[in-house]
C-alpha cells in the first residue's frame, strides 16, 4: 500500500476519514528524512533525466515540433502579405504559451514542453525584432532590445513552469544579447566560445552544489553543459579552423575541412569528452556527435572509398566509440581520477566514481 504524504493525512483528518489518533500513528510511520513534493524534484544522479516520461510524450513532442514549424512559416507567409508580421509572430508565442500551460502545468510534460519553449523564445525575439524595424527610429536599438525582452520572457517562462531546461534557453537569450552588444566587434568565433565557456562555468558551479546529482541543481547543469558544448567547438571551429565552402552540383554549400584540421578538431572533441569524463558529464559528449562524425568523415574521405561507404564507416567509428566509452565509463573514471586532484574544493569538481 502507498503511504500517504503528511497533506494528505491531514486532509483526511480535517474531512473526519480518521481521527487524531490515527493520523498520529500514520506520521509516526512516515519516513521524516523523505523528501517532499514541493521540495527540489530529485533525479537520482546525472543520467536519471525526467524529461521523457513514455513515448507518448515522444509522439506529442513530434507534433508540437511539426506544429510549431508550420506555425512559424505560415506566420511569415502571412505576415509578407499583409505587411505586419510581427503581429503574427507575438500572437502566435501567446498560443505557445497556453500550450506550455497545458502541456507544462496540466499534464507535466516535459519534452512537450520543452519544444514548446524553444518555439515561444524564436516567435517572441521574431516578433520584437519586427516590431523594431518597423520604426527607423529604433534601428539602433533593433538589436537589443529584442534580445532583453527575450530574455524577460524566459525568465517568465522559469518563475511559471520551474522547468530545468528553461535555464538553458535563458542562457541562449543570454548569448544573443551579447552578439546583439558585441557582434562585429569581436569575431563571431571568440564571442561563442567565451559564450560556451560561460555556460561551462556555470555548469560547473551548479554541480559543486550538488556533487550527489540528485537534486535540480544537477538537471539546471546537465542543460547547460548539453548548451555548452556545441558553443566551444562552433566558435573554436570557426576561430581556428580554416574551412573552405564547395557547392555540391554547384547549388548546395557545404563546408569541407583539411585532414589537418579535421584531425584537429577531433582532438579538441577527444579532450572536451575528457573534461566530460572528469566532471562526469556525458552531455558535453552528446552534444558534440555531430561535429566529431565530421571530422571523421573528412578524415577517412580521401581513402578512394565513395561516399556511402565513407558514411558507414564514420558511423561505424563513431558509434563504436560511443558504445565502448559508454560501457566503460565508470571504469574509464576511476583511472581518471587517480591523476586528478579530488579533495577539497576539488571534490566538488571531479566527484567520486560510483
Amino acid at each position: 500500500m502507498t503511504k500517504m504524504t503528511p497533506d494528505q493525512i491531514d486532509k483526511a483528518l480535517k474531512a473526519g476519514i480518521i481521527d487524531a489518533s490515527q493520523a498520529k500513528d500514520m506520521m509516526a510511520k512516515l519516513d521524516v528524512n523523505a523528501p517532499k513534493p514541493d521540495q527540489a524534484a530529485l533525479i537520482g544522479d546525472e543520467e536519471n533525466m525526467r524529461f521523457v516520461r513514455s513515448f507518448s510524450d515522444v509522439f506529442i513532442a513530434t507534433g508540437i515540433g511539426l506544429l510549431s514549424m508550420g506555425l512559424y512559416a505560415s506566420v511569415g507567409i502571412f505576415g509578407a502579405i499583409v505587411k505586419v508580421e510581427w503581429v503574427g509572430y507575438l500572437v502566435g508565442a501567446g498560443l505557445i504559451w497556453l500550450m506550455c500551460e497545458y502541456f507544462g502545468r496540466i499534464k507535466r510534460a516535459h519534452l512537450p514542453t520543452l519544444l514548446l519553449a524553444l518555439a515561444y523564445l524564436l516567435f517572441v525575439h521574431k516578433g520584437v525584432s519586427n516590431l523594431l524595424d518597423f520604426s527607423a527610429q529604433l534601428a539602433v536599438v533593433a538589436g537589443i532590445v529584442p534580445a532583453v525582452i527575450t530574455i524577460l520572457a524566459m525568465l517568465l517562462f522559469y518563475w511559471r513552469f520551474k522547468l530545468p531546461f528553461s535555464v538553458a534557453l535563458i542562457a541562449i537569450s543570454l548569448v544573443i544579447l551579447v552578439f546583439a552588444l558585441l557582434g562585429g566587434t569581436i569575431p563571431t568565433g571568440i564571442l561563442l566560445l567565451l559564450s560556451g565557456l560561460a555556460l561551462f562555468g556555470t555548469a560547473l558551479s551548479y554541480d559543486a552544489r550538488d556533487t550527489d546529482r540528485k537534486t535540480r541543481f544537477a538537471d539546471n547543469a546537465f542543460w547547460l553543459h548539453f548548451t555548452a558544448a556545441p558553443l566551444i567547438i562552433h566558435g573554436f571551429a570557426i576561430q581556428v579552423l580554416t574551412p573552405e565552402v564547395i557547392k555540391i552540383g554547384g547549388v548546395i554549400p557545404m563546408v569541407q575541412l583539411g585532414k589537418a584540421d579535421a584531425a584537429f578538431m577531433l582532438l579538441t572533441i577527444g579532450l572536451l569528452a575528457l573534461v566530460g569524463l572528469a566532471i562526469n558529464r556525458r552531455a558535453l559528449l552528446v552534444s558534440s556527435l555531430g561535429y566529431a562524425g565530421f571530422a571523421i568523415g573528412f578524415l577517412i574521405k580521401d581513402t578512394g572509398l565513395n561516399l556511402g561507404s565513407v558514411v558507414a564507416l564514420t558511423l561505424l567509428i563513431l558509434g563504436g566509440g560511443i558504445v565502448f566509452l559508454g560501457v566503460g565509463w565508470h571504469g574509464a573514471r576511476k583511472a581518471l581520477l587517480k591523476v586528478l586532484p579530488t579533495s577539497g574544493f576539488m571534490a566538488k569538481i571531479f566527484p567520486p566514481s560510483g
